[in-house]
C-alpha cells in the first residue's frame, strides 16, 4: 500500500534511459515478469553498472507462484494478432538449443539478425530455456462448441503466420488441420475420448515444464554480477510526498522494518500486486482450479504421443503425462477471495481479492464441485483414466485485467514506480520475450502497439472480469464457503 514518507534518497529524476541510468532497481517478485525483467535488464549495456535487487516473499522457486508448476501451454494460438505474433516470436526461442549463443552470434536480444554488425551485443540470452526437455512440442488441439469465435480467429491467425513465414523451422500451414466435427477431434486426440464440436490441430505448439524453465532463468540471473536476491516480504512501497503533493516511490519497506531504497521500483508481484498498490478497476486476483492424477508406466507410454487439448467452451485442458503424472485444469473466470484491507491514499479500507494457497493455508483443496467437474471431463477426454482419483489439487492465482492485456507501464501519477503484472493467465508462454519487452518499456523504447495494449487504462466501474473471449463459467464466485482442506 502507498505509505507517504517525507525522506528522499533518490538522485535520478528520469531513470528510464539516456546518460543517467538508474543506479539501483528493486523488483518485487521473482515470477515470470520479475525474473525475466531482471535478466534482460542485466544484459543491457545501459544497466551494466545498475544494481538490480529481486525481492520475493517465498524461497525460490515459490511453491504458490503461478509461474511455478509442472506444465504451462506454449502457443501462438491467439484470436488477437498482436499476441499471436508475440507468441510466435517466443516459440522460436523455446525451440532453440543453448548452443545458439555461441553458434549464432548474429542473433540479437530481440531475435533479429544483423544487429551484431551494428555493434550491439548480438546474443540471444534466452536460447536454451526450452532445451533438455523443458519445452515439448506436442502440438495443441484447440476446440470449443459451435460459435466460439476465439477458436476460429485463432485458426486464421495461425494459418496466416505459417503461410507468411520464411523460417526453415516453420512447416507448411497445410499441416495445421481444421477439425469440423467430433469425429475429427477424436481422431487427432488419440486418447479414445473427445471434447468440443469443432476446432483445429496445430502441431507447432506445445507445453513447457514451467518450474524447470524458471529455475533455468534463475540460474542465468545468478551468473550476473549486478543481480542480487533477497528473501523477504514487502510490507509497503516506500513513498515520499513532494512540496506540490506529488508522490514518488523511494523503494520498499519490508515486514521486518528494513527500508530498501532504489531509483526505480518495479512491482511484479503477480496475484499479490493488489496488496501493494491500488489496482481497483484495473486488476484483480482469481483462483483457477487444477488437479493431478497418477498414471502407470504403461499408461504414460500409451499416452506420450498425445497433444495438449484445450476446450475454450468448458475451459478445461490437459497435458500429456510426464514422470507418472497427468495434469488437468480449467481456464475460467475463477474464484475471488475478497478481504478488507487498509486503504490507499487516505481511504480507510478497500476490498481486494487476496490469494489463498497451500502455503498460506496448508492442506488446501479445490472446491468439491470443481473436483467432480474435472474428474468428469477427464473421463470424457481420456477414457482410460475415468474414475481415477486425483493425487492432489491446486488453486493457481491469476492477475486478471478487464481485457486480458498485461499491465506493463510506469505509473501515471506516482514517480519512479513501474508496474509489470496483469498476466491474466497467459503470460508464461512469452517468457523468452517478455523480459525484453518489459525492459524496453522501462527504457521508454517499447513498440507503440504493445505500449498502447499494456498501458494504464482508466479503471472500470464494478468488479474486474476478464472478457477476452477465452473465459467461461460463473463470474466473481467467492471462494469463501466452498474452500476445503485435506
Amino acid at each position: 500500500m502507498l505509505v507517504p514518507h517525507i525522506s528522499s534518497t533518490s538522485t535520478v529524476e528520469e531513470p528510464r534511459h539516456g546518460e543517467n541510468p538508474p543506479k539501483s532497481i528493486i523488483i518485487i517478485g521473482s515470477g515470470v515478469f520479475g525474473l525475466t525483467t531482471a535478466y534482460s535488464l542485466s544484459h543491457r549495456p545501459t544497466y551494466k553498472s545498475t544494481t538490480i535487487t529481486v525481492i520475493d516473499k517465498s524461497p525460490f522457486p515459490a511453491p504458490d507462484g503461478s509461474s511455478v508448476d509442472s506444465s504451462r501451454i506454449i502457443r501462438a494460438d491467439y484470436s488477437d494478432e498482436i499476441y499471436a505474433r508475440l507468441g510466435a516470436e517466443a516459440l522460436e526461442v523455446w525451440r532453440l538449443p543453448d548452443t545458439t549463443l555461441s553458434d549464432n552470434p548474429s542473433i540479437d536480444q530481440a531475435g533479429d539478425k544483423g544487429n551484431a554488425e551494428k555493434g550491439e551485443e548480438g546474443r540471444f540470452i534466452y536460447s536454451g530455456v526450452g532445451d533438455e526437455g523443458r519445452y515439448s512440442e506436442s502440438g495443441l488441439i484447440l476446440v470449443g462448441d459451435d460459435g466460439v469465435d476465439y477458436v476460429e480467429k485463432s485458426y486464421e491467425n495461425v494459418v496466416s503466420q505459417l503461410t507468411a513465414s520464411t523460417s526453415p523451422s516453420s512447416a507448411s500451414a497445410k499441416k495445421v488441420e481444421y477439425l469440423p466435427d467430433r469425429d475429427a477431434i477424436k481422431r487427432v486426440m488419440k486418447t479414445g475420448g473427445v471434447s468440443g464440436t469443432r476446432g483445429y490441430y496445430n502441431p507447432y505448439s506445445g507445453w513447457a515444464n514451467a518450474e524447470a524453465a524458471m529455475v533455468w532463468v534463475r540460474h542465468q540471473c545468478e551468473k550476473q554480477e549486478n543481480i542480487k536476491f533477497i528473501h523477504g516480504e514487502v510490507k509497503t512501497l516506500w513513498v515520499s510526498t513532494g512540496e506540490k503533493g506529488g508522490k514518488k516511490v523511494e523503494g520498499v519497506i519490508l515486514n521486518n522494518g528494513d527500508m530498501l531504497a532504489a531509483d526505480v521500483t518495479v512491482l511484479a508481484a503477480g496475484a499479490w500486486s493488489a496488496g501493494l498498490l491500488d489496482l481497483t478497476g484495473r486488476a484483480s486476483s482469481t483462483g483457477q482450479v487444477m488437479a493431478y492424477v497418477k498414471v502407470t508406466e504403461e499408461e504414460e507410454e500409451k499416452l506420450k504421443g498425445i497433444s495438449v487439448t484445450l476446450n475454450l467452451s468448458s475451459g478445461v485442458f490437459y497435458f500429456p503425462p510426464k514422470n507418472g503424472v497427468l495434469k488437468i485444469a480449467r481456464h475460467a473466470f475463477g474464484y475471488v477471495n475478497t478481504v478488507t484491507v487498509e486503504g490507499f491514499d487516505g481511504k480507510e479500507t478497500v476490498e481486494i481479492s487476496r490469494p489463498v494457497t497451500a502455503v498460506s493455508r496448508p492442506g488446501l483443496r479445490i472446491p468439491e464441485a470443481d473436483e467432480i467437474m474435472l474428474a468428469r471431463e477427464l473421463g470424457e477426454m481420456v477414457p482410460d483414466l475415468e474414475g481415477r482419483a486425483f493425487e492432489k489439487t491446486r488453486l493457481c492465482w491469476y492477475t486478471d485485467t478487464p481485457t486480458g492485456d498485461f499491465l506493463v507501464s510506469y505509473h501515471p501519477t506516482v514517480e519512479r514506480l513501474f508496474v509489470a503484472t496483469g498476466g491474466s493467465g497467459h503470460a508464461f508462454k512469452f517468457l523468452p520475450v517478455l523480459g525484453e519487452k518489459v525492459a524496453d518499456a522501462i527504457e521508454g523504447k517499447l513498440e507503440d502497439k504493445l505500449k498502447e495494449l499494456w498501458r494504464f487504462r482508466d479503471p472500470i466501474d464494478g468488479p474486474v472480469v476478464t472478457m477476452d473471449g477465452s473465459r467461461n463459467g460463473a463470474e466473481r464466485t467467492e471462494l469463501n464457503g466452498v474452500i476445503r482442506m485435506y
